[in-house]
């Protein structure tokens, strides 16, 4: 027969066999990984922008109504008989806080006009930190922070600048018409003739299209713009001791 059992048959390997494929990577090469380059995530810094403008318009449009209530409750007067818009709100927010911060330079010796660039300097850093981490080091950071703060601080004065600008030009149309000087401001007296035929002057507390506040002496009329007719009367007398 021709195979037989108990045969054997021996197999020496005398090299080891490795099968390559071009498509394969060889195990015995050590890949080095490349390293990862940190950058500024561009969506994420128009999220941080966006929602920065979004908290500071609502912060101001708070701040604004609040004031606002504040000061006409003093008249008598509540917001919900007002047709108060947002612009309305918002500028007068804008204002009341620019006062604030213009206010801080005269309350804080001897550092008193380093308070609103300090203001505006955490502001920046804060929003630097969040879009420059791990991107830059911390001294770069604060270089950037400190450029951001004088940016977002001429951003916040500059609507100033066109109110004074306002300012000037009217006294100079005050001047040309009148003759007389203007420099130190104007007062203001208004007088509505009612339907009774009552003559009211006084100073204007506020007016919208439904209704005009008007102080006389310590009594502030309601007058309804349509008919011209007082609809309430706010007697304004100061507490004492004795009224508390």
């Amino acid at each position: 027969m021709f195979w037989k059992s108990d045969k054997r048959i021996q197999v020496e390997m005398v090299a080891p066999v490795m099968i390559t494929s071009p498509n394969c990577p060889s195990f015995q090469q050590s890949a080095t990984p490349a390293a990862v380059v940190k950058t500024v995530d561009k969506d994420f810094a128009f999220k941080l922008v966006a929602g920065f403008a979004i908290f500071l318009q609502t912060a101001l449009t708070v701040y604004g109504y609040l004031e606002l209530s504040a000061f006409y409750e003093q008249f008598g007067i509540y917001t919900s008989e007002l047709e108060l818009g947002t612009s309305t709100i918002l500028s007068a927010g804008y204002s009341y806080s620019f006062s604030s911060i213009m206010n801080s330079v005269d309350d804080v010796p001897y550092l008193g006009p380093a308070v609103p660039v300090f203001i505006f300097f955490i502001i920046a850093l804060a929003f630097v930190t969040m879009l420059m981490s791990g991107v830059k080091k911390m001294a770069d950071n604060l270089s950037m922070a400190l450029v951001g703060a004088v940016l977002l601080l001429t951003l916040f004065i500059a609507p100033v600048l066109g109110v004074m600008h306002g300012l000037e030009r009217g006294k100079v149309g005050l001047q040309s018409n009148t003759g007389l000087d203007w420099s130190r401001g104007v007062n203001k007296e208004y007088t509505i003739v009612t339907k009774e035929k009552q003559r009211l002057t006084g100073k204007l507390v506020v007016s919208d299209t439904k209704s005009t506040f008007l102080l006389v002496g310590t009594t502030v009329y309601k007058i309804d713009n349509k008919t011209n007719r007082v609809v309430r009367e706010n007697v304004l007398t100061p507490k004492t001791e004795s009224s508390n």
